[in-house]
């Protein structure tokens, strides 16, 4: 997956997530080939709003539940020196992005390196 993609699947995510007052989040599934985090309206409900796909993760540093900080765009590239801080400390795989998520009440964001990201609407606004 290229930058570009990238780009335009975190905006698509982001875009979502900018008219939702509320959600909730979970790493709901770990494996070598993929994490997947995801995210709904109800913590009662088990149906999901949305499911976002890392492939190929390589390093992951957060929670594993958190609520969504609306007050900022959800997720984004960690800029070049988080990238060089944690690629210092974990030496990233080439080809890896390094995901930055916001948290609501956390000073310090969710991480994932990944090759690819990939999310899927499950219900639309």
């Amino acid at each position: 997956m290229d930058l570009k993609q990238i780009n335009e699947e975190t905006e698509k995510i982001n875009s979502y997530l900018r008219n939702c007052l509320w959600m909730d989040f979970e790493v709901c599934q770990i494996s070598f080939i993929k994490v997947e985090v995801a995210g709904r309206m109800d913590t009662s409900s088990n149906r999901y709003a949305i499911s976002i796909e890392f492939e190929q993760p390589h390093f992951i540093s957060g929670l594993l539940c958190w609520s969504l900080d609306n007050s900022k765009d959800f997720i984004s590239m960690a800029s070049p020196s988080e990238f060089s801080e944690y690629n210092e400390k974990f030496r990233i795989d080439n080809g890896k992005y390094l995901f930055k998520i916001y948290m609501e009440d956390f000073d310090e964001p969710f991480y994932i390196a990944a090759s690819a990201i990939k999310s899927t609407i499950l219900i639309p606004h």
